[in-house]
């Protein structure tokens, strides 16, 4: 992957593990815009060929936008390098503003929807 859209402008880089799902391997990875802010992405890679992107956001799936990811050491950053799978719920476990450690949810099967 390289960049494509203007929040990915800098650079892209791998957050965690890519999440095996009945549609593919769901990926959230890190992207660097114009302004500098890093944010999360999605996209879903094709099981058996990782180069095959089947899916990719338009837009961030997480940005700074709360006080303690906006402003810190390094301001305007959620980073993740770790996320974990509970029955039907992603819970994706980022650096904000590298300053505090941050949880964000959501339902595996509402992301794998959202994907047309």
């Amino acid at each position: 992957m390289s960049p494509q859209e203007d929040w990915e402008y800098f650079k892209i880089g791998s957050g965690a593990p890519p999440i095996k799902t009945s549609k593919g391997w769901l990926f959230v990875y890190h992207a660097v815009s114009r302004e500098f802010h890093y944010q999360l992405g999605l996209a879903l890679i094709d099981l058996n060929d990782p180069e095959k992107i089947i899916w990719r956001g338009k837009q961030p799936l997480l940005q700074p936008t709360e006080p303690y990811e906006a402003k810190g050491i390094v301001p305007n950053v959620v980073f993740t390098c770790g996320a974990v799978v509970r029955e039907d719920t992603l819970f994706v476990y980022y650096g904000g503003a590298d300053t505090s450690i941050c949880v964000a949810t959501a339902k595996i099967s509402d992301l794998l929807d959202s994907m047309k």
